[in-house]
């Protein structure tokens, strides 16, 4: 009989920790369908004592001068941004080469202004690479927490993340086919793919997010992003086609100059008036939304460019807050609704000339001309700049021409090499940063030239005829480096500092 009464309370006990842990793996499952097994997984790490998952940030005006003011915009407005999303201070790198906010030109010493009915969103931004630390080589070195590399250079801050932490990267400044532009040098789509492969194979991190706004940011990932690798990317515009800035003004004596790109204010503006849009829904919205919400939204907000989606689809459904953060209240400081929109003064000898920002004044991205006539020197820039691009297109032109006329299958093709490339194989790329940096060795510096952006890319089309023909490599260097050689050293009397010719857009 006591026997039979142990072994009930035995059976008991064993049936009630049965039912908890039932109870327990039915919540487990529950949880694990709500918020995915990487979320899932760090919860309960993190309630057993394991460490934090942390985010890291990346944020980068690849431009500098005052014709590219909405850069550092941009960059300066999503430091704020992010900030009070709750992303640390010390989680934040920015590089930006910060000669705008100081410009004699800029009327606002001192502050930049992002939007027309927007504040000064530069006051506070810590900025850990400027000046002539912008550089692509830089940029490769603080992604992949190269700490030793960039000791004595700037803050010396790098990204140091480990397997559980994910990394949110924005950049913005111009590019072109399988490009994006420093003021120094040209970061190529295969040293960035290498970049993010080498972090992904070292577990470097949980996630990665990029948000990239240049002309034909697509083509920096399209067919070269790897789809399982935990990286996804979001192009301001596809493989060929511009991306556009918005809010410009110009005229009355003041320098054209644009305030944001659509893009990027579109996806800042999205966060910064959240808790307007939404008051009684906001915080529903910060847990719930998706890597591909957001995503989703930008697409069908974005009016100018197609917004493009690459890499793994998996990241799309991380919280976005696990890489940008959530605001813990309205974000009302930098939202627009009830701001006296400030306009530009310039002040000269005999007047005070006024014009309000308009944000139906849209440009294309890579275009910039100067609208004052009545100024003269802005005037005299502008036909300068006009014979310079000239001077650049003949140059190009040159060069094909007589490259292509030693290259047996080539001649009728030029038009063709002209068109922008549907696909940039990785295998083409030390060919096309070969033939650019002899350019830029022998004739100007196409990287300090934006306007040449426009053009390089029928060198890659040319390499990509090279590789796909009998031709050795060899061969076409030796060939296309004495065509650059001539070209430019024939012309270099009749157009006098050739090698120095800088900021022609």
């Amino acid at each position: 009989m006591l026997n039979n009464n142990l072994f009930k309370r035995k059976s008991v006990w064993i049936y009630c920790l049965l039912s908890v842990l039932c109870v327990l793996a039915i919540f487990a499952i529950v949880k694990l369908i709500i918020v995915g097994p990487s979320n899932f997984i760090d919860e309960c790490l993190e309630l057993f004592g394991g460490a934090k998952k942390q985010t890291w940030v990346f944020l980068v005006a690849g431009s500098k001068g005052w014709d590219n003011y909405r850069h550092q915009a941009d960059v300066s407005h999503a430091y704020q941004t992010l900030l009070n999303n709750g992303i640390p201070v010390d989680r934040i790198i920015v590089m930006m080469t910060d000669d705008v906010a100081f410009d004699p030109k800029n009327p606002y010493s001192g502050e930049l202004f992002n939007h027309p009915n927007g504040s000064d969103v530069y006051q506070g931004v810590q900025v850990d690479y400027k000046g002539e630390e912008v550089k692509s080589e830089h940029f490769l070195k603080v992604l992949n927490g190269n700490k030793t590399a960039m000791m004595n250079i700037g803050s010396g801050r790098v990204i140091e993340s480990n397997h559980r932490d994910n990394i949110f990267v924005y950049f913005v400044g111009h590019g072109t086919s399988g490009i994006l532009a420093f003021p120094e040098n040209y970061l190529y789509a295969d040293e960035l793919n290498n970049a993010l492969q080498s972090m992904y194979s070292d577990h470097k991190f949980n996630g990665m997010l990029l948000y990239i706004e240049s002309c034909r940011s697509g083509s920096l990932f399209d067919g070269i992003l790897s789809e399982s690798n935990n990286i996804f990317a979001v192009t301001a515009a596809g493989p060929r086609e511009s991306s556009w800035s918005i809010y410009c003004i110009g005229g009355d004596g003041i320098p054209d100059v644009c305030l944001g790109d659509e893009f990027s204010c579109t996806w800042i503006e999205d966060q910064a008036n959240l808790g307007i849009l939404y008051p009684l829904q906001v915080n529903e919205l910060v847990e719930k939304r998706t890597v591909l919400n957001h995503f989703n939204y930008i697409r069908t907000t974005v009016k100018l460019s197609n917004v493009m989606p690459y890499g793994d689809f998996s990241v799309g459904q991380d919280k976005l807050s696990t890489y940008i953060g959530k605001s813990p209240e309205v974000f009302s400081k930098y939202s627009y609704h009830n701001s006296d929109i400030p306009s530009f003064n310039k002040q000269n000898d005999t007047n005070m000339s006024s014009s309000k920002f308009s944000k139906n004044m849209y440009k294309p991205y890579q275009t910039k001309e100067l609208h004052n006539e009545k100024n003269y020197s802005l005037k005299q820039s502008s036909i300068y700049n006009s014979i310079m691009r000239k001077v650049m297109d003949r140059t190009f032109s040159t060069i094909l021409q007589k490259v292509i006329k030693q290259l047996p299958g080539f001649i009728g093709h030029i038009d063709e090499l002209k068109e922008l490339p549907s696909n940039l194989p990785l295998n083409v790329f030390p060919c096309y940063r070969q033939t650019l940096d002899h350019i830029t060795a022998n004739c100007f510096s196409l990287p300090k030239n934006i306007y040449s952006l426009n053009e390089v890319h029928v060198f890659f089309n040319l390499c990509t005829r090279v590789i796909n023909s009998e031709w050795k490599s060899e061969e076409f260097y030796n060939v296309f480096e004495q065509v650059v050689h001539n070209v430019c050293s024939k012309n270099s009397s009749t157009f006098s500092n050739l090698n120095k010719i800088t900021d022609i857009y």
